[in-house]
């Protein structure tokens, strides 16, 4: 009997982040806000896994609450980091910078994020140790999927598919009536992106900011908000 993949997800701060558990290996997408290393450490163990037999720590981008404990991380279990190029010398440096907002809400809170940069948007800083353009297969890693260059959010935003499933970061969003991300630097990108990924053979997204999505709903937003962009 196959054991179906197991996906654990840990509130770390401002984000998620989801360790997948499949038959004999287990991976990290994205490390929560600065600070909150321990708590994804302490699932690990209390999920019966050993911190060093993690295959590798995928960042979906490198803003503060998907890379703040990517060092720690990294230090405590060995594991390589994996992201897009245009995300690695940020990665390397601890700082993202801001996102354009996609609603005048947003926008106004992006503004002011800008112009008042603040130490909450700094993460230790901690070097890539794999880096990829457009496409990276998984079975060197012994996970049968592979990770894809989505920008949108970020210019080198970036999701990971494995079988049915996508793990997508900021790319969508579901948090309360927001199901389009807040937040996104190229929207023309991120319409893109959001086609390239429902042609796959995807049947549900986990997003780092809320709950996961079924295609149907990703079809009904992206058809809403292509409207509206046409307008």
């Amino acid at each position: 009997m196959v054991m179906e993949t197991k996906i654990i997800t840990v509130q770390a701060g401002v984000g998620a982040a989801h360790l997948v558990v499949t038959k004999d290996r287990y991976f990290l997408v994205d490390t929560g806000s600065p600070g909150k290393g321990k708590k994804i450490l302490k699932a690990i163990t209390s999920g019966g896994l050993k911190p060093e037999d993690l295959s590798f720590i995928f960042l979906t981008h490198t803003h503060y609450d998907h890379s703040g404990g990517a060092a720690f991380l990294k230090k405590a279990t060995g594991a390589k980091i994996i992201v897009q190029a245009s995300e690695a010398d940020k990665l390397a440096s601890g700082y993202s910078g801001t996102p354009d907002g996609t609603n005048p809400l947003f926008r106004g809170i992006s503004f002011l994020g800008k112009k008042f940069k603040t130490p909450f948007h700094v993460f230790e800083p901690v070097a890539p140790d794999i880096v990829f353009e457009e496409k990276l297969e998984l079975k060197d890693y012994g996970i049968d999927g592979y990770i894809l260059h989505t920008p949108g959010h970020t210019s080198g935003s970036s999701s990971l598919i494995m079988g049915n499933k996508a793990f997508v970061g900021d790319d969508m969003f579901h948090v309360g009536i927001y199901k389009y991300p807040p937040f996104a630097n190229d929207e023309v990108s991120l319409l893109k992106s959001w086609e390239k990924l429902l042609h796959l053979e995807v049947d549900t997204f986990y997003p780092a900011h809320g709950k996961p999505l079924g295609k149907s709903k990703v079809w009904e937003v992206y058809e809403k908000v292509k409207r509206k962009k046409e307008r």
